[in-house]
């Protein structure tokens, strides 16, 4: 019998769709926007199908197979959504992703997934060769919960601070953007926040001809 891999597989993940955004940039409802014919939280939904659970945390979507979670703090951004997650989560490792992300694929969650394994690692997230951290198509530790939780009471909001507070601690495992590219070809993190992103809404996700029946 072979060796299980040393990192989590995504059947032992836990995951989680945060949907909780105000969508002001799109001017409607951006996770019912489509990309190839499927809404955009469809899609990223999908990339996540072999989870061992599928949460959508924030606004309710008729999809199949999915539970959903409100945020525990209304109008507190996605710092708050990803507390909501972490609480209600039951797998150890959290696979977050914001809805308005079409293109992820499940090769992008195996990426993070084996960096899990690197060691004191509590996150794993992509980082761009301008050192910032995509925060909202990462991979969390429930144990965070307490710490997400304490930045949240003292008034803190921004994602990109936790990470960069996991960082400094060696905590954060990091994905080059290289790295992604490689392993998933390119545009995998192209987020939607207005219709124009959606201009030629058929080859979005490099799936030409896709939007068309």
């Amino acid at each position: 019998m072979a060796a299980p891999p040393p990192y989590p597989d995504l059947a032992a993940l836990s995951a989680a769709v945060l949907c909780g955004g105000r969508s002001l940039r799109f001017g409607s409802d951006k996770a019912l926007a489509r990309v190839g014919g499927r809404s955009l939280v469809d899609r990223v939904v999908d990339s996540l199908a072999s989870a061992h659970e599928i949460l959508l945390v924030g606004r309710d979507y008729p999809l199949a197979g999915v539970r959903h979670v409100a945020d525990v703090r209304q109008g507190a951004g996605p710092l708050a959504g990803l507390e909501a997650a972490l609480e209600a989560a039951r797998g150890p490792w959290v696979a977050v992703a914001a809805c308005d992300l079409p293109c992820l694929t499940p090769e992008f969650w195996q990426l993070l997934s084996r960096h899990a394994a690197d060691a004191g690692a509590e996150a794993v997230a992509v980082r761009d060769d301008a050192g910032r951290f995509e925060p909202l198509a990462a991979l969390y530790l429930r144990t965070l919960l307490p710490r997400v939780r304490a930045r949240l009471d003292a008034g803190e909001r921004d994602l990109q601070g936790l990470l960069l507070d996991l960082h400094g601690v060696g905590a954060l495992a990091t994905v080059s953007s290289a790295e992604v590219e490689t392993a998933c070809g390119s545009g995998v993190l192209r987020n939607v926040n207005r219709p124009d992103d959606l201009s030629s809404p058929d080859d979005a996700c490099g799936e030409r001809g896709a939007g068309e029946g």
